[in-house]
């Protein structure tokens, strides 16, 4: 099978990280919103997601990365002003830095709903951890266009060429 940008991909691998993408989603939003009472967190969330995100990367290559619409530099800004939010709020009530505080909240048909300023931090540890990684991949992908761009087209002989479409006569027969 062939990617877009060429090279050859498994299509094992692909669909495998096809179906295993949203449970690992799902699994790492998991983690980081039981984190704050149990095992977890936004560090363990945010390297389940990241995980997902490499394996893409792994199944489709760098037109994987590439066709995502997020600036990786941005969702840190975003994870870090979350978690700094969280404990400076903490010192502007007049608690210690990153104190945790409960919010009790009563929406109608639903009840009392708690909201703690500790899950609020683990979502922002939870984006940086992913946007990270996603930069490190950006970073990745971005040198190995570099290099293929350094690098001189290298004609092929003919001979090596017609050999192409025999193989690729002989996978469309299997």
């Amino acid at each position: 099978m062939s990617n877009l940008d060429g090279t050859r991909r498994s299509i094992i691998l692909s669909e495998t990280v096809n179906g295993l993408t949203p449970v690992l989603l799902l699994f790492s939003v998991f983690l980081t919103f039981r984190g704050h009472n149990a095992p977890g967190g936004g560090f363990a969330g945010g390297l389940v997601m990241a995980a997902a995100i490499i394996l893409r990367y792994l199944g489709s290559g760098p037109a994987g990365i590439r066709s995502l619409r997020i600036d990786p530099i941005m969702l840190m800004g975003i994870g870090l002003a979350l978690a700094i939010a969280t404990g400076t709020g903490a010192l502007l009530s007049g608690k210690g830095f990153l104190e945790s505080t409960i919010w009790k909240l009563h929406p109608p048909l639903i009840g009392e709903m708690k909201i703690v300023s500790s899950s609020i931090f683990d979502i922002g540890v939870h984006i940086l951890v992913v946007g990270v990684v996603m930069a490190i991949l950006v970073a990745f992908v971005e040198a190995d266009d570099e290099v293929a761009r350094s690098r001189p087209a290298v004609k092929r002989p003919a001979s090596d060429r017609s050999n192409d479409s025999d193989r690729s006569n002989e996978d469309s027969q299997r």
